[in-house]
Formats: structure tokens, C-alpha cells, sequence
């Protein structure tokens, strides 16, 4: 699970005035623009913006980008981005099926739902024949299915969704079959399907390189280590050391204003994305508890 990935940290946006709602739109389309590197996007449910990056810096850049357009905006607390995926494969045939007076709405839909490599996103593909979901429907159920990937609403903090859904099989109705009658059936779908099966969340690792004063070396060591760093070696370089460690980027979050703190200004420091490590269920930091916000909310179709 070594895969380069932009959406490391993010934070959320919000425009305290209402009116500013359509600037804050252009600004995060602008940003988008500007900055492939970045994840921005408008959430419809609130009208606030989610912006995710590799780096603290990168996401400092985008707020002062930000500044250009002059919006009046509240900005929420650095947050680090998991990864989740289900641990085994599902598969679910839903059918809904309504009917209100002379009018109906039909979708049936047979999903199997299997985990994806952390870093590798949502697929989604059809492998359906002879027209039994007509091509007119798809987009419907994969709007469908990234409703529910990108609501937010499975955990308690923010995630990417790392899952492979495959269309398979299903049935229409020439009169009451739609689009959007295939987004319900497969919203429900995809939700029974997290619902049968167990989750796993991933945080990211960081290749983290310190250069050093050696009278200063010792006493970073240490502070490495307390934020459940592993010490994978240390290489003199004249009156320097440059220690090489792996650290939970969730204990990396302003870690320049430490290092200086302990070293005096003296040291300077790397860190790059590495791989993704499945969260212990047994979690040993008490205010850090992720795996106790792998719940799933009931929520219906």
C-alpha cells in the first residue's frame, strides 16, 4: 500500500454570510484550476467547502489563494484523511419498488461489493448484457452509489472510500423505471452491502528525514518516538545527524513549531506520504480513537 495520495489533510470551509455562498463556489472551482494537487469541493449539505492536499503547506497555500476573493469564511481544524474499505466481498440484489395512485417508480439492482487497495479510490463498472440495465439508467446508479461515498456519514472522521462496485445484474420498467429511480435502489444497495460485511480504516504513514545538531539528536529521537514513531537509523554528517523514521501522520500535525522548539532552531526536517497502515481495533491513544467511529448509521434509501 505505497501509493503516491493528495488527499492527506484537509480542512473545512465555511462562509459565515450566506450571499457568499456563490463566491465561495468560484473560488474553490478556481483553486481546482490553478492547483491539480488539490481535492476541493462544495458541500451541498451545508454550503461550506471541503479542501484536501498532501501537506499542511499545500493547504496553507490554498487559503491564502483563497484571500484573493475577499470572502468572509470560518476555517475548521486540520484534519488528517483516512482510508476505509470493507473487508470482504458482498454482494446484494435491492429492488425498489413504489407506487403512489396511477404512478410508479421501479429499479432493481445486484451489486457485488469487494475491497480495493487503500490509495486506490472508488470503481465502479457495469458488467451487465443484452440491455437488462440500459446504458441510460448507469449514470443514475453511480450517482447513486457516490452518494453515499461522499456523504461523510459513514464515520466520525473524514474518509476516502476505497471500494470496488460491480453492476452485475437488474431490472427496469419501460414506464416506471428512471435515473433517479436507479440512484435510490443503488444508494440502498451499496448501504446493506457496508452493513453485511466489516469495515477496515487505513491512516497514512510518513517517511519522516531530521537533520539535526547531534547534542540536539538524542532529545528528537525521543520526541519521534513518543508520537508512535519507528527509528529506522541515523547517519552522521559532520556535526549533523539525519534520522530517518516512519510516524503516523495523524502525530505529524505541526510538527515544524516543535522541532523548532527542541532543537533551537537548528533543524530541518522532511516528510513524505510512504504507505497506508491498517488502524488497530485496540487503539492505545485514548483522545484518538478512529476505530470506535467505524459505525455505520442507519440510513435509509
Amino acid at each position: 500500500m505505497g501509493k503516491t495520495d493528495f488527499d492527506l489533510v484537509q480542512v473545512y470551509v465555511d462562509p459565515r454570510l450566506q450571499a457568499d455562498g456563490g463566491r465561495l463556489g468560484f473560488a474553490i472551482k478556481s483553486l481546482r484550476e490553478q492547483n491539480v494537487c488539490l481535492n476541493a469541493r462544495i458541500d451541498p449539505a451545508t454550503g461550506g467547502a471541503v479542501i484536501r492536499a498532501a501537506s499542511e503547506a499545500d493547504l496553507d497555500t490554498a487559503l491564502d489563494l483563497m484571500k484573493r476573493f475577499h470572502i468572509d469564511v470560518e476555517i475548521g481544524p486540520l484534519q488528517v484523511v483516512y482510508r476505509m474499505t470493507i473487508t470482504n466481498s458482498v454482494e446484494v440484489d435491492y429492488t425498489h419498488k413504489k407506487r403512489t395512485g396511477t404512478t410508479g417508480e421501479f429499479a432493481r439492482v445486484k451489486l457485488i461489493t469487494s475491497p480495493n487497495e487503500a490509495g486506490n479510490g472508488f470503481q465502479f463498472k457495469s458488467t451487465t448484457v443484452n440491455n437488462i440495465v440500459p446504458d441510460t439508467y448507469i449514470p443514475g446508479i453511480e450517482k447513486g452509489l457516490l452518494s453515499v461515498i461522499e456523504s461523510g456519514s459513514l464515520t466520525d472522521v473524514p474518509v476516502v472510500m476505497d471500494i470496488n462496485v460491480v453492476l452485475v445484474d437488474g431490472a427496469f420498467h419501460d414506464i416506471d423505471s428512471s435515473e433517479l429511480t436507479f440512484e435510490i435502489a443503488s444508494r440502498a444497495a451499496l448501504l446493506e452491502a457496508l452493513r453485511m460485511t466489516y469495515m477496515a480504516l487505513f491512516e497514512p504513514v510518513m517517511k519522516v528525514e531530521v537533520v539535526a545538531p547531534k547534542d540536539h539528536a538524542l532529545t528528537i529521537i525521543e520526541d519521534l518516538k513518543s508520537r508512535s514513531g519507528r527509528i529506522r537509523g541515523q547517519v552522521s554528517r559532520g556535526d549533523d545527524v539525519l534520522i530517518d523514521a516512519m510516524v503516523p501522520l495523524s502525530k505529524m500535525l505541526g510538527y515544524a513549531d516543535t522541532l523548532d522548539a527542541l532543537a533551537s532552531d537548528s533543524a530541518t526536517h522532511a516528510i513524505q506520504f510512504d504507505h497506508y497502515l491498517q488502524v488497530s481495533l485496540e487503539h492505545p491513544d485514548p483522545p484518538f480513537r478512529p476505530a470506535a467511529a467505524m459505525r455505520l448509521v442507519s440510513v435509509g434509501p
